[in-house]
């Protein structure tokens, strides 16, 4: 085969297996021993979750690849909830997560975010933030969403900003 339909060839084939994948989404490879689930309303949520409070570190920075490599171990064992916060990891978790998680069909993993309630100080605040973590994390909708660290220090912003009436006006039902 000369080397030029050997490289026509194979740009052909990269085409068709990234087509054939998903438009280059991950995919999903589920090995025998599942983690097991629990069905709440209208969601199957498995009982191991990743946390993201806590990440891989190398150099002071995330270590995107190591990440990569527990995601797609939790994925393909079923753990598909993943867990994330505002000030996790300093403030970089969210923007990790959703990097790695870009990588898999929306439909394929759950995602719970958290309002950090200390930096809320006006009912709009409660939206900025909700808007900034979805830009962050790289998705349209959270399928969990908390307040996070409800305290004396941060009851009076939860109660004087409306934070459940602004919440409940986010909530997208089907």
């Amino acid at each position: 085969m000369k080397r030029r339909d050997f490289i026509i060839n194979s740009a052909l084939a990269i085409t068709g297996a990234t087509l054939l994948s998903g438009c280059g989404k991950k995919e999903v490879k589920k090995t025998e021993n599942q983690v097991v689930k629990r069905k709440f309303d209208n969601l199957e949520i498995p009982l191991i979750a990743l946390g993201c409070m806590r990440l891989p570190m190398r150099n002071g920075k995330i270590d995107m690849t190591e990440l990569d490599k527990m995601v797609e171990y939790s994925m393909a064992h079923g753990a598909n909830y993943f867990d994330t916060a505002y000030m996790y990891v300093e403030g970089k978790s969210e923007n990790a997560i959703g990097e790695i998680l870009k990588q898999y069909p929306r439909e394929s993993f759950l995602l719970t975010d958290k309002n950090p309630a200390y930096l809320v100080n006006s009912p709009s605040d409660v939206h900025k933030l909700f808007n900034e973590q979805l830009k962050k994390c790289q998705v349209e909708y959270f399928d969990n969403y908390m307040v996070h660290n409800i305290n004396k220090n941060t009851l009076r912003n939860y109660r004087d900003n409306d934070m459940y009436g602004e919440l409940l006006k986010l909530k997208k039902t089907d």
